[in-house]
């Protein structure tokens, strides 16, 4: 099996573990969700090696940019930078 592949179901069993539910999408796309919220990480290829990329987002100049994340192998660490996004109350969310 792949290391990448093994990655992966690293990530998913540590997101199981913190009460979030992981759905694995095509391209090494994993989603992880909590409630109504989700965020979506990948696994991406760098010169020094694979890293966990957060979602695609778009800036003020209308460009798509991705933040890197963590190194594979760190996929614990990646769910709780996951988690502690993910308990960020939505705007408009009533906090209790």
């Amino acid at each position: 099996m792949s290391e990448t592949r093994e990655a992966a179901k690293r990530l998913c069993h540590w997101a199981d573990e913190s009460g979030l539910k992981a759905l694995p999408h095509h391209g090494q796309v994993i989603e992880l969700k909590k409630g109504k919220q989700s965020q979506h990480v990948r696994l991406s290829r760098a010169e020094d090696g694979w890293f966990w990329l957060w979602e695609p987002f778009r800036t003020e100049q209308d460009v798509w940019e991705t933040e890197k994340g963590l190194s594979m192998g760190q996929e614990r660490d990646m769910v709780r930078r996951v988690l502690a996004v993910l308990e960020i109350a939505e705007a408009g969310e009533k906090v209790t």
